[in-house]
């Protein structure tokens, strides 16, 4: 088994099944998203405008949008800078497009990963002073960049930064600063993603302008939204579901041409097709060459040109996940050989692994062994370093106990990133082992797999999954439902994959049969025998213009009495 333990919540009752007018099937997964009621019920399942927020309530709106009115009527150029991952580069088109729309001059730039990092940087500065940009605006970014900002003030540049990012201590001296959770605000909904934040820039001057928001827009923010794991509640629920309506329905050049790669079906695009075949595909271009590819993409207007480029993403994504898998089992010795499986923080290196593959290698480590990973490179005086955790550790609030040994440093709770001198690195691992082990107390080697609700194989049925997309988007505060169905035979198991890594089985039970697939789970095909209780996600596979119900399987177990 992959988790400590299974832990079915709790049911729904009779009278919270009829509060909800649902079955105690669909009123118990309501429920453990908190939802009592029909209208809370209905909002969910159709989010309603009403969870927008007004978006002068965020700090500096009233600043940025005079700013940005003032260089549109006066023809300034415009730069805007963003991250190099999906969350950056979605707001950057949002934002390019937005501008442009409304008659703006507008340079977008995106920083080369190994070459400038995290943060605006002093090539950009350099660039958009060459392009006479007199309003540098940020996306996904700028939070922490004191120099870089004060460095485009020197040059007469206003900055306005538009970030998602934790505030650490002090601001930076920018013209403007928009972000959610500014301390001295109040915004309503404090979960917006870099491009969210930026969505609401582009929503304020639209409103301005009584002008309407272009569709594209909300597909640019749903993409954006979906990669950073947002919370898919309220304001970020409404903009994903507006965005993935606009996907499937109306032609968008660049990303239809990815949507075909990916071997997708446009009009039943759901947030699981985002996040696992479009998603990466647009990552991967900032992972291995430049980002400003994928950027390319996302702005394409030209279909032969939206080909090529997501040709091109589709062919380095390959390559990715072979250099990905390569660094994960050279992960996986250094942690045997240095026997570290009981330590209360992972770390993995190498001089060679390229900085794009970093964060897949500690969420896929830290996943494996259930504790915060932190994955490093570099062969110079500086040391890049990217780190995923578990619920029960932050790293954001560990890394502000080190702050001093970084050059720079950012990121979640959940994730986040730093920069650090060869020099500094290993009183780092020494204190941060130190204080993972002071702070990490009764955490279990493996966590917990909370399951929605025990179903009978009969239930397993279309009906079941109509209601599972219903759900739809999903994320962080509404994860995809896990079932429990016990005592199914086994009638075959074997491994597929390239290198054998998944693991395909088919179930029975009384006379019908499941196809159910197990991701990365290959090495487990000889626990795959007899009958099995299973914890799995109903879905639809589409082969050959048929489709069958196929289980994704989350862990499985010998069968256990009731």
């Amino acid at each position: 088994m992959k988790y400590s333990k299974w832990k079915i919540l709790e049911e729904a009752t009779q009278d919270e099944s009829n509060r909800l007018s649902a079955s105690l099937l669909e009123a118990s997964i309501l429920k453990h998203r908190n939802i009592t009621n029909t209208k809370d019920k209905n909002n969910f399942l159709n989010p309603p405008s009403s969870y927008v927020n007004d978006p002068l309530l965020m700090s500096d709106m009233s600043e940025c949008i005079d700013r940005i009115m003032t260089a549109l009527n006066s023809h300034e150029h415009i730069g805007i800078f963003g991250d190099f991952d999906t969350d950056g580069l979605t707001g950057t088109a949002l934002l390019t497009f937005a501008l442009r729309d409304l008659g703006g001059i507008v340079f977008p730039y995106i920083p080369h990963r190994v070459e400038e990092g995290h943060g605006v940087s002093n090539k950009a500065i350099t660039y958009f002073k060459d392009q006479k940009v007199s309003l540098i605006i940020t996306v996904d970014c700028g939070i922490t960049s004191f120099k870089e900002i004060n460095d485009a003030k020197a040059l007469s540049i206003d900055t306005i930064i538009t970030d998602h990012h934790t505030i650490i201590d002090n601001l930076p001296d920018a013209l403007a600063i928009v972000n959610a959770s500014h301390p001295n605000y109040n915004y309503p909904f404090q979960s917006l993603t870099g491009v969210g934040t930026a969505f609401k820039v582009v929503e304020a001057l639209y409103d301005k302008l009584s002008i309407e928001i272009p569709p594209i827009l909300f597909a640019y923010a749903a993409l954006g939204t979906i990669s950073d794991v947002a919370p898919m509640i309220g304001e970020n629920r409404y903009l994903v579901s507006e965005g993935l309506e606009v996907m499937r329905s109306l032609p968008i050049s660049g990303l239809d041409a990815l949507i075909g790669k990916s071997k997708l079906r446009k009009n039943r695009l759901t947030s699981q097709d985002m996040a696992f075949s479009i998603i990466p595909k647009l990552n991967v271009a900032g992972r291995i060459e430049h980002a400003a590819e994928s950027l390319n993409l996302l702005l394409s207007e030209n279909k032969e040109r939206s080909i090529y480029l997501s040709t091109k993403l589709d062919n380095l994504n390959k390559k990715r996940q072979i250099i990905t898998e390569v660094a994960l089992k050279e992960s996986i010795e250094q942690i045997n050989k240095a026997n570290d499986k009981d330590k209360s923080v992972m770390f993995v290196g190498k001089p060679s692994w390229i900085p794009g593959i970093l964060g897949l290698v500690a969420a896929r480590i830290s996943e494996q062994y259930y504790r915060p990973t932190i994955a490093a490179s570099g062969n110079g005086e500086i040391i890049r370093a990217s780190a995923r955790t578990i619920p029960e550790f932050n790293l954001i609030e560990s890394f502000k106990e080190f702050s001093h040994l970084f050059e720079r440093f950012g990121g979640h709770a959940m994730a986040a990133g730093f920069t650090i001198k060869r020099e500094n690195l290993k009183i780092f691992r020494e204190s941060m082992a130190t204080y993972a082990s002071q702070n990490m107390n009764n955490v279990p080697s493996a966590p917990t797999l909370e399951l929605e609700y025990t179903l009978d194989p009969s239930e397993i049925n279309r009906s079941l999954l109509n209601f599972v997309y219903s759900l739809d988007p999903f994320g962080s505060k509404n994860p995809v439902p896990i079932f429990i169905t016990r005592d199914l035979q086994v009638v075959d198991a074997r491994t597929v994959g390239s290198q054998g890594e998944h693991l395909k089985t088919t179930l029975e039970h009384e006379g019908r049969f499941f196809d159910a697939i197990a991701f990365r789970d290959g090495h487990r095909v000889l626990e795959c025998k007899e009958s099995i209780d299973i914890a799995f996600t109903p879905t639809i596979n589409y082969w050959n213009g048929r489709e069958s119900i196929e289980l994704l399987l989350k862990d499985f177990r010998k069968s256990q009495p009731i």
